[in-house]
């Protein structure tokens, strides 16, 4: 176990065996009775040790030694709609751009990703890919990812960031209730009922800290259902404990800034990280059709990251990698540095 003495007490405090100085005659009384004596000290150098070798180690796993000192800690957060790979794209197909994408997320190096449209074959590939990263979800309609059942995974570096606990909600009028398979016959395919949300609160291993990460993809209908997804997820936010770290990613569907459904989400604390941020760079658009950003100042800024407790926002960008105008996705990933103080 790092950090313990297995030795117990400061260096030095015990002698080792052959450092004992001899205290009398060779064999015989007087000697025997030194040897005893030793003896005797040994057994009790080595119950000290002992004792002060299991309190630590006691200390250690029950989390009696004091906390680290707490310090500034910077996070860096990515949230990226990676375009299925369930339909025919052509050139953009996911075996033309899979690389391309692994290559913008390790290029930014986020301790926390969130990702859309992610089917099982993606999310095999880039876990292959990105040994350093591990993730958590479900696919929306519990069949295994297949067709449209997308999962709304967060990666996270695992050498930095614990699980501690996690799941998903339906943004359905029966949040935690997993859909039902359908059973009437299926003419053209139906879209699993309800989007999905995978949250996981997560523990920081250098400081000690926790944070909460909401990941979802709203409905491109945009009104009542829209609106009540929305709702859903600023209230499951509101009803953390006070002051708790959270981040919210995901493709909203919706442009920031002027929509109901921004202004709801935005509505009960959390602040969108793109106007809070001290410093913004790239364009504020992020719905590409695989393509550069427009010459002009269109705004279309649908993938968001969201933040609310002590969190502040020290950049946030839209990330334009390409390779030679090949783009890694049909939506640019957004990416933003957050100040934990």
């Amino acid at each position: 176990m790092t950090g313990v003495n297995a030795g117990g007490g400061a260096p030095g405090a015990i002698r080792p065996r052959g450092g004992i100085a001899r205290s009398g005659p060779g064999p015989g009384p007087g000697g025997g009775i030194a040897r005893s004596g030793r003896r005797a000290g040994h057994a009790a150098a080595r119950t000290v040790r002992a004792a002060g070798a299991g309190l630590l180690v006691s200390a250690a796993i029950w989390g009696w030694l004091a906390p680290p000192a707490a310090a500034q800690v910077s996070l860096d957060v990515m949230t990226f709609n990676i375009r299925t790979s369930n339909v025919d794209d052509g050139a953009n197909a996911w075996p033309h751009r899979r690389e391309l994408v692994v290559e913008t997320i390790a290029g930014a190096a986020p301790h926390i990703l969130g990702l859309q449209e992610a089917l099982d074959e993606q999310i095999a590939y880039l876990q292959a890919m990105l040994p350093e990263y591990r993730w958590i979800g479900v696919d929306r309609g519990l069949n295994g990812g297949v067709g449209l059942s997308e999962y709304t995974p967060i990666f996270y570096r695992h050498r930095e960031l614990s699980p501690i606990a996690s799941g998903n909600f339906w943004l359905n009028d029966t949040p935690d209730v997993p859909p039902a398979p359908r059973v009437e016959p299926r003419r053209r395919f139906r879209r699993p009922r309800g989007r999905i949300v995978t949250w996981a609160r997560f523990y920081h291993l250098a400081s000690g800290r926790e944070i909460y990460v909401f990941n979802t993809h709203l409905t491109l209908r945009r009104g009542a259902r829209q609106y009540a997804s929305a709702q859903l997820i600023a209230d499951r936010v509101a009803a953390l404990p006070a002051g708790s770290a959270v981040v919210v990613t995901g493709d909203f569907n919706a442009g920031a800034g002027d929509t109901e459904t921004w202004r709801i989400a935005t509505g009960q604390g959390l602040r969108d990280a793109w106007f809070a941020a001290d410093e913004r760079r790239g364009p504020p658009f992020t719905s590409n059709g695989f393509g550069p950003p427009p010459p002009h100042d269109e705004v279309w800024r649908i993938d968001w990251i969201l933040v609310g407790g002590p969190l502040a926002v020290r950049t946030a960008q839209t990330v334009l990698h390409h390779d030679d105008g090949r783009y890694p996705s049909d939506h640019y990933p957004v990416a933003a540095r957050l100040d934990w103080p």
